[in-house]
């Protein structure tokens, strides 16, 4: 926050204060790199994970490379000035300012004093007639640089105030978009069905809620990575047969698809008679809506997906097993490429305005 304030020595009490030693210091520049890290971290996990757009999100970078930038500078002049001012103080008096640090002091007379500025970097700059002194503000404790501060006045208390409540509010919606981003992609997301691809399961126009922590996390594409890392270790169990789970199909990049597993790794995959059998024996399927046929829309090749599934690899069909674009069509589904399971209904416009909660709650 940048601040402007005038020395008026009448009202001025005899006062110290020390900059930070000991362990409070330890924990302030540990603080800083930390906030440090997290900065670098946020840009890139943002521009890979943010959800509706096409990642990586390039204007994040451009962002994050300038607040991590700007961050990095107040860093080192942390560190400029504690070598400067370490186990030094400030002392305000009605005579002046005194600034004491490791290569002695500087004491600077009221009648010297034209006005003193608090800048964005935490120091403190004391304006002279012929020049200008810095003590670093934020190497003291944080009721001390209330104090210091309080002894001035300030010369545009509305303005102040209102950088402020600029600067609390956009702190507030930086924390808000990178908590949001981080609970979309590792705990829960909402999804809308516009196809009907899953009836009478799912239905066009059903919301529903995708949880992220059974499988466990998926972290985004970042720098050189190929691909997204999916950290099955860190999950709850594995993908079952019968899950309704949500992925990027591999002919499709830009979309996410729901479909119902229904092949694990090493399961005997087969179509016959209209209906899936899985080691041999007919599957039983009470969701099932249409014959199960060894092709999905007549017009596409069948991908071969019967036998055995290979390691890594899934089934996944949709309920509507006559009007579905699954496995069918673009053939195994790699495990990697699965980002949740179907959790769920919440909403249906249609089915609310008629009263009708009946399918609400739990997928199955």
């Amino acid at each position: 926050m940048i601040q402007f304030l005038r020395f008026t020595s009448s009202s001025i009490e005899e006062s110290r204060f020390d900059i930070l030693s000991g362990r409070d210091l330890s924990l302030f520049f540990i603080k800083r790199a930390v906030y440090l890290v997290l900065f670098v971290y946020c840009t890139l996990f943002l521009a890979a994970a943010l959800p509706f757009v096409k990642t990586p999100f390039i204007p994040v970078y451009f962002l994050g490379a300038f607040a991590t930038s700007v961050f990095l500078i107040r860093f080192i002049n942390y560190i400029v000035g504690y070598a400067r001012y370490g186990e030094g103080s400030i002392s305000v008096s009605g005579e002046g300012v005194l600034l004491a640090g490791k290569f002695g002091s500087v004491k600077i007379p009221v009648a010297e004093i034209t006005y003193l500025e608090r800048n964005y970097f935490g120091n403190l700059l004391v304006r002279r007639k012929d020049g200008v002194s810095s003590f670093p503000l934020m190497l003291l404790k944080e009721d001390d640089r209330a104090k210091l501060i309080s002894l001035f006045q300030d010369l545009a208390p509305r303005r102040t105030v209102i950088y402020g409540k600029i600067w609390d509010f956009t702190d507030a919606i930086v924390v808000a978009l990178v908590l949001a981003v981080h609970i979309i992609q590792f705990l829960i997301q909402a999804y809308y069905i516009p196809t009907g691809s899953m009836e009478d399961t799912l239905k066009v126009g059903d919301h529903l809620f995708v949880e992220k922590v059974t499988y466990g996390p998926i972290i985004p594409r970042m720098l050189s990575m190929k691909s997204p890392l999916h950290l099955s270790c860190l999950g709850l169990r594995d993908i079952q047969k019968g899950d309704i789970v949500i992925f990027r199909p591999p002919h499709d990049e830009d979309k996410d698809y729901i479909k119902r597993c229904i092949a694990v790794p090493g399961d005997l995959f087969e179509i016959k008679d209209g209906r899936v059998y899985l080691n041999g024996k007919p599957s039983e399927e009470p969701y099932v809506k249409g014959f199960t046929k060894s092709f999905s829309f007549g017009v596409m090749r069948e991908k071969g997906i019967e036998g055995v599934v290979p390691p890594g690899k899934l089934v996944v069909l949709g309920d509507n097993r006559e009007n579905s674009q699954d496995g069918r069509f673009f053939g195994y589904l790699d495990i990697e490429r699965i980002k949740g399971r179907a959790f769920i209904l919440y909403w249906n416009t249609g089915q609310v305005f008629k009263l009708d909660f009946s399918r609400f709650g739990l997928i199955r």
